[in-house]
């Protein structure tokens, strides 16, 4: 089994058609019909099958497809690592991380390692975990250093929490519930801006029902940090924050924490890899960094700074 025929049945999954997959591998349709036949001869399994709405794996081909991305992308990465060694690079370094840890525990590690000596070729890719692990089963990351709410992770992956968030219900400093001992019906009447994320979805049901209440009807979700800070200090919104977000992105006295019960929101942030990754000296230096980034933050934290 070759690279090129794993490319080529890749491209048919991913584009549906022949016709377009044989585009963007650069062959002819027929040369393309070869290969996949070919690589179904060699794996003696039917792999592809035409469906009124194109072409799309067979329970066989679905579970080579995982396969056949994490070895095309584990290819393309040892391509991009030599290349960047010959260079006088240590390696090349892709790391995954949540948007609240830009300024907080990455920004560290990374200025650590790219400050030990020579260069290395790194690239950080921001997003929320679900689409990380994504791109961290098929080989695309190395590392992912994010908050770990509610998701479920497989025995393909390792996890190690570093770090506890605090998180709290803020508002603006002119919100009418500031300095108010609210409760949970006083909290379900205000508008809400919060992550776009299931974990998110979960809590808020959890949270309310656990008082007989449901969810809040006024809901800005969103995929952006900043617009929730912005709309919790400037817009009348609240939300639900870690407190080194608020602090980092608003400024003194733009918001603050209500007195809301169940607060504050304790959740475990920390460095997933995956299991069967070769060990690589770069990917340990950086591992090491998140550590100590972390380790710091959680004495600063202590001693009240």
């Amino acid at each position: 089994m070759e690279l090129r025929h794993l490319r080529h049945f890749v491209a048919v999954v991913d584009c549906g058609t022949l016709s377009k997959a044989a585009e963007r591998v650069c062959l002819s349709q027929p040369a393309l019909t070869r290969s996949i036949k070919s690589l179904e001869e060699l794996l003696a399994a039917e792999l592809l099958e035409r469906r009124p709405r194109g072409m799309v794996p067979t329970p066989a081909g679905e579970a080579l497809y995982r396969y056949a991305r994490l070895m095309l992308n584990e290819a393309d990465r040892a391509r991009a690592e030599v290349q960047a060694v010959q260079s006088g690079a240590r390696g090349e370094l892709a790391i995954g991380m949540a948007a609240m840890f830009a300024d907080h525990i990455v920004d560290r590690a990374v200025a650590a390692v790219c400050a030990a000596g020579n260069d290395v070729a790194l690239t950080v890719t921001q997003g929320f975990l679900e689409e990380l692990l994504e791109a961290l089963r098929d080989g695309r990351l190395d590392v992912i250093f994010s908050n770990l709410s509610n998701i479920s992770l497989d025995d393909d992956l390792l996890v190690e929490p570093v770090l506890d968030l605090n998180a709290f219900v803020y508002a603006g400093a002119d919100h009418p519930l500031v300095g108010v001992a609210v409760d949970k019906a006083m909290l379900l009447d205000q508008r809400w801006a919060v992550v776009d994320q299931p974990h998110m979805r979960d809590f808020l049901d959890q949270y309310f029902a656990a008082d007989g209440l449901p969810a809040p009807a006024f809901v800005v979700r969103t995929n952006s940090l900043n617009l929730i800070a912005s709309l919790i200090a400037t817009g009348g919104f609240i939300g639900i924050l870690p407190d080194h977000v608020v602090a980092r992105r608003t400024g003194p006295g733009t918001a603050v924490r209500l007195a809301a019960p169940g607060c504050p929101i304790v959740r475990q942030a920390g460095i997933i890899t995956r299991r069967a990754m070769p060990p690589r000296a770069v990917v340990n230096s950086f591992i090491t960094e998140l550590r100590l980034a972390a380790e710091t933050m959680h004495l600063a934290h202590g001693n009240g700074q």
